[in-house]
């Protein structure tokens, strides 16, 4: 029998620095933080928050999902001081092929430093061994090679690009992107 995308709760996820949890009302300000820097939001597929409400909404709309498993979306945590400085999610594309599209972001004062990747990590460690996913992907803007960095580091491989006008960003338009996957049967958690 076909093995099917597993509807489970989005769960706590740990790694030596990070707590992965699911997004509470009480995260908006700390969402706003970072949502509202056109900075960090410049390659994402959403626009600014103007207000804490836009964050609050978004926070909003992501608990009403999680009540429809299977719906993934973490709020990055640091382990030893509880900050929530950012956000990683897995978007089912389709639940019978068990494919997935990963999207993050994080304030722009934890560049740098490895956090997304070592998130990124966690994150498809679950998707492969716990929720059931056989593809993840995810798209960078080619003038954005440092989410590409991000992927790569956490075990994922350039599978298309540069797709013509691929990528939507709410501040740029349409722009050229790569894809990086990785697939249950051939991604390995190195830990790099």
């Amino acid at each position: 029998m076909r093995e099917t995308l597993r509807a489970i709760v989005c769960p706590n996820l740990y790694t030596e620095r990070l707590l992965l949890r699911p997004f509470e009302m009480g995260d908006a300000m700390a969402m706003f933080g970072w949502a509202c820097d056109p900075e960090v939001t410049r390659y994402l597929r959403f626009h600014v928050h103007e207000d804490i409400s836009e964050s609050k909404r978004v926070i909003s709309h992501w608990i009403d999902q999680m009540k429809n498993p299977p719906f993934f979306h973490w709020a990055l945590t640091l382990r030893e001081t509880g900050q929530v400085f950012g956000s990683m999610g897995i978007e089912v594309i389709n639940k019978t092929d068990r494919s997935g599209e990963v999207g993050y972001c994080l304030s722009k004062h934890m560049w740098n430093k490895g956090y997304a990747s070592e998130a990124l990590r966690a994150v498809l460690h679950f998707a492969f061994n716990t929720a059931a996913f056989h593809r993840i992907q995810g798209c960078h803007a080619i003038d954005n090679p440092a989410s590409g960095k991000v992927m790569e580091k956490a075990g994922m491989v350039r599978e298309a690009g540069p797709l013509r006008h691929w990528y939507y960003s709410d501040i740029l338009g349409y722009l050229d992107s790569n894809m990086l996957v990785a697939f249950s049967d051939t991604w390995q958690d190195s830990g790099r």
